[in-house]
């Protein structure tokens, strides 16, 4: 064999062996933990986008509920009868 074809022979062999490594000790860490059951911990990024939103949705029912009041209380003073219609 020529040392050109040689050459380009190791190249793809070692190029191949290079791929299955990198894909292969990955998948086999996933399937291993799959198979035990066992699973990742939760993102800390998304826990703490979950308490910014849960934060954001407290602050609305407040403002919400401010706004109901003061609604009911502009539909007493203003002698208007309860469930009007819309």
């Amino acid at each position: 064999m020529p040392p050109e074809e040689f050459l380009v022979v190791m190249t793809l062999l070692l190029s191949g062996i290079a791929l299955v490594f990198t894909f292969a000790i990955p998948l086999r860490k996933a399937l291993v933990r799959k198979i035990e059951g066992r699973q990742p911990g939760p993102d800390p990024q998304l826990v703490e986008d979950v308490d910014q939103l849960r934060e954001r949705m407290l602050e609305l029912e407040e403002r919400l509920d401010f706004t109901e009041r003061l609604l009911a209380q502009q539909r007493d003073v203003a002698g208007l009868p309860p469930g009007g219609a819309r």
